[in-house]
């Protein structure tokens, strides 16, 4: 198995749904402040911390002859350090120039483009501003040089979206969801506007009574997937805009059935709800034929809506769940949100007895595993 944090992966390339209207997030393609923050998500809570989401624009510095050696993020009030990264543990940095695709073309881009979810413990107060400093190695003139800018006010007077699980049952984990990696890192840099569909998106997948391993036996084939053919759930009322339901699924771990003809089909069979309030539920990697509802139809929370699969660019069978600001798998903004509730059961590779915790209107960190009152 590949490690829990690359374990599932749903679109390698991206694409748009045409005709969408949607709110667009535009970023100047010209070099302005040498640090500048363009996204400043809502926060949210999880198991563990308040986890503040931002997105920073930054001078090409390898082009100006550095080396990045640190990043910090400060409380701009007391001065103190909050986070840390050094080498080897820096977020994924966008440059021109960007991986080419047979989709579209990206722009090119004249700045660096990084995103960073601040963990405050949540024994700690908030800090009530936030900076930035980036440490290079000038490697002409062979000294250090510190660049400080990024200077922004959290938004903790939003409150993030609050669903219903789309799953019921135990022993599950939420994998690439509270974490500076993947899907969070994902940017699309198309016509002069970013993509961030995958901003806040969760992988969902079972494990076993050890809290150990997502399957038992061969892993190319389905049915050895826990999680496999599981009912997916609406996590709010809503209305249908969008289904697709005649992809054939991926055997277990082959990615046998990759041949697609758009760019939606990275999602391979999927459900589009709009929740209300420019709110819009994604689900994706659905079992062919298992749809119970289609475009048009009003679901109430909490209704069977279809089956979980391994249809699409997917590793394995799981849930790929996401939320954004209009219907558009990539090019919409990825929105925040919370649990309504669950209780965190353990974690995962970790046999330490645990009593059971009951959470509510939060989120978990991705390690823990969970289970949902029926």
């Amino acid at each position: 198995m590949k490690t829990l944090m690359y374990f599932i992966t749903l679109f390698s390339l991206p694409g748009l749904l045409t005709g969408c209207s949607k709110k667009e997030t535009v970023y100047t393609p010209t070099e302005t402040a040498a640090i500048e923050v363009i996204i400043n998500d809502t926060p949210f809570r999880t198991d563990q911390f308040l986890r503040i989401p931002f997105t920073l624009k930054t001078l090409e510095w390898k082009k100006k002859g550095l080396s990045l050696r640190q990043i910090n993020v400060l409380d701009d009030v007391t001065k103190n350090v909050l986070v840390t990264y050094n080498a080897g543990d820096f977020p994924k940095v966008y440059s021109d120039p960007l991986p080419s695709n047979n989709i579209m073309p990206y722009d090119k881009l004249y700045n660096y483009y990084f995103s960073i979810q601040l963990p405050i413990p949540l024994s700690t107060t908030p800090p009530p501003r936030i900076s930035n400093r980036l440490v290079f190695r000038d490697t002409v003139n062979n000294k250090d040089v510190t660049i400080d800018g990024g200077v922004f006010t959290p938004k903790y007077n939003e409150i993030p979206i609050a669903i219903a699980s789309p799953v019921k049952g135990t022993k599950w984990m939420f994998i690439n969801q509270s974490t500076n990696d993947y899907h969070f890192y994902s940017i699309i840099f198309v016509g002069g506007k970013l993509g961030t569909g995958e901003r806040f998106a969760f992988d969902n997948m079972q494990v076993d009574d050890n809290f150990d391993k997502f399957y038992q036996g061969d892993p190319t084939k389905n049915s050895s997937y826990f999680c496999y053919r599981d009912t997916i759930f609406s996590v709010a009322d809503g209305l249908v805009v969008a289904t697709s339901d005649t992809m054939t699924e991926n055997d277990g771990n082959t990615h046998n059935h990759l041949n697609f003809k758009a760019p939606i089909d990275y999602a391979g069979n999927y459900m589009i709800i709009d929740i209300g309030n420019g709110h819009y539920a994604m689900y994706a990697h659905c079992v062919k034929g298992s749809m119970r509802v289609k475009a048009g139809d009003h679901v109430t929370e909490g209704m069977p809506l279809a089956l979980l699969g391994n249809a699409g660019n997917s590793d394995a069978p799981h849930l790929h769940f996401q939320i954004g600001d209009s219907p558009d798998f990539f090019m919409c903004n990825g929105l925040p949100f919370v649990l309504k509730r669950f209780t965190k059961i353990g974690q995962y590779q970790n046999t330490t007895p645990f009593t059971p915790v009951v959470y509510t209107y939060t989120m978990n960190e991705q390690k823990i595993v969970i289970s949902f009152d029926n």
